[in-house]
């Protein structure tokens, strides 16, 4: 059970969280006197305060009803209506990144063991084929398939027959096909005039200047990667100019050679587009280069703060890429008043139930492929929740899954019950380590778990922002929240 909240912005309004209704309204200072049990009160406030509460305002939530069933119905159907097929093309990379997450600066981990491993591609074409047998059960008529590494276009010899095969799998099926990659960009210009051609869109790691670059060195000699990867770009900016506008697009890791500003400046005044900004993996460092870490590590949030404050023409083009509008929006969707009129969820059911945790169904988004053959719902997660596997057949085991995700899930409700963020969690439990030692360890800590006093700073930082940037409410609730709410 949680208490409504009464807390204050950075501008001294005061606000009221009502946990039942679960949105926030603007109070008077003395009505928040009142609220936290204040010794002198006007009897004004006071009675305003006993009429409110009578009607049910101001009180604890109602206990929330999570669903921690899943069925194995339900991930077949995923499956079907996967929208994404990734492959992790191989272990190799050209590259030696400092910060890399299989590189030294962080534990001992699978990949380590055997390192300069390819795809095998007899495999991944039997999942292809599994996935287009699928797609004919499927009003989705829509298939991305991607690819990542290592650097995938070290091994462009399967890229190109994936594309091949898939081409002729979808002969006679019209599906829309959709290729993707991320890639340094350093061997792109061996291979530019195949990805145009079949139209890939293209995620470059670019962490902005030549200094800001420079912990992307060449494994052959430990050089900056900058020059290379620079030129490469300005070649598929110069020979093919409306490809590059359409389906270029930039990624950068934040370190303490660059910042938010200055990846921001550098790529969108020579480019004329806006980068995604990466903060620095904090898990599983080494004990061992723990100083390291800590002197390359910057706290995204802070700098975007920094950058924030200062005089720059770019703010209004990046506010939707920074980490306070992401929370706005998600605090907005789920916290709001707004939430009763765009969630038809709560128009159509008398009781609605969550699952606990932001965790994706099992290939909701996507299904991803290692160069060890094994499957997860994305490349993001532990590599210790593999889902299934690939060799001469696709081997999912379904009832594996759904009874995993619910050991899962009737866990981590009791810790979901609690937490002031749950309708708005953005933790993934496929994130979290030894999760199938639950009972042997005991309760495992939420990353993600927010206690009444962290809800409060949440909710200062968050309506602050919102007064100084009102417009704000308005774009996220036009152009953000009702394509969440039907379109998702």
């Amino acid at each position: 059970m949680r208490e409504s909240v009464t807390y204050s912005t950075e501008n001294g309004n005061f606000y009221l969280y009502d946990a039942q209704h679960m949105f926030p309204v603007l109070i008077h200072p003395e009505l928040c006197k009142v609220y936290e049990k204040a010794t002198k009160t006007d009897p004004y406030y006071f009675k305003k305060y006993g009429y409110l509460t009578e009607h049910g305002f101001g009180g604890r939530s109602k206990p929330v009803i999570f669903e921690t069933t899943l069925n194995e119905s339900q991930v077949k159907a995923k499956i079907i209506q996967t929208p994404k097929v990734v492959f992790e093309v191989t272990d190799h990379c050209n590259l030696n990144c400092r910060y890399c997450t299989f590189g030294d600066l962080y534990k001992f981990n699978e990949k380590k063991k055997e390192r300069k491993r390819n795809i095998n591609t007899h495999y991944a074409i039997n999942l292809l084929k599994y996935i287009f047998d699928l797609k004919l059960k499927n009003k989705q008529r829509k298939l991305a398939i991607g690819f990542f590494g290592g650097e995938p276009l070290v091994n462009i010899h399967f890229i190109r027959q994936i594309v091949e095969t898939s081409l002729q799998l979808n002969t006679g099926k019209e599906l829309e096909l959709v290729f993707f990659m991320t890639t340094n960009a350093t061997l792109i210009h061996k291979h530019i005039h195949f990805l145009v051609e079949n139209n890939f869109r293209l995620l470059i790691s670019l962490d902005g200047n030549e200094e800001a670059h420079s912990y992307r060195t060449l494994a052959i000699n430990n050089k900056n990667s900058f020059r290379q990867v620079i030129d490469n770009i300005d070649m598929i900016q110069r020979e093919f100019p409306e490809y590059f506008a359409d389906r270029v697009r930039f990624n950068a890791v934040l370190h303490n050679r660059n910042s938010v500003k200055n990846i921001y400046e550098f790529v969108y005044n020579r480019y004329r587009k806006y980068p995604k900004i990466t903060q620095l993996n904090t898990n599983d460092i080494n004990p061992d280069k723990k100083d390291i870490f800590e002197r390359m590590f910057l706290d995204q949030r802070k700098n975007e703060e920094e950058y924030q404050e200062d005089v720059s023409d770019l703010i209004p083009g990046t506010r939707e890429k920074l980490i306070s509008y992401e929370e706005l929006r998600l605090f907005l969707k789920n916290h709001s008043i707004n939430l009763y009129i765009l969630d038809l969820r709560y128009l159509m059911y008398q009781t609605v139930k969550f699952y606990p945790t932001d965790t994706c169904m099992p290939f909701d988004k996507k299904i991803f492929l290692t160069t060890r053959h094994n499957l997860f719902p994305c490349e993001n997660v532990r590599r210790e929740y593999s889902f299934g596997k690939v060799n001469q057949s696709v081997l999912i085991d379904f009832h594996q899954i759904t009874r995993k995700f619910n050991f899962y899930y009737e866990h981590f409700k009791k810790i979901c019950q609690y937490c002031y963020a749950s309708e708005s969690c953005g933790i993934c439990l496929l994130k979290i380590a030894n999760l199938d030692n639950l009972n042997t360890e005991g309760d495992i800590v939420c990353p993600g778990f927010r206690n009444q006093e962290a809800f409060k700073n949440e909710l200062n930082r968050m309506l602050s922002f919102l007064e100084n940037e009102p417009n704000i409410f308005f774009q996220i609730t036009d152009n953000v929240i009702k394509k969440v709410q039907f379109y998702e």
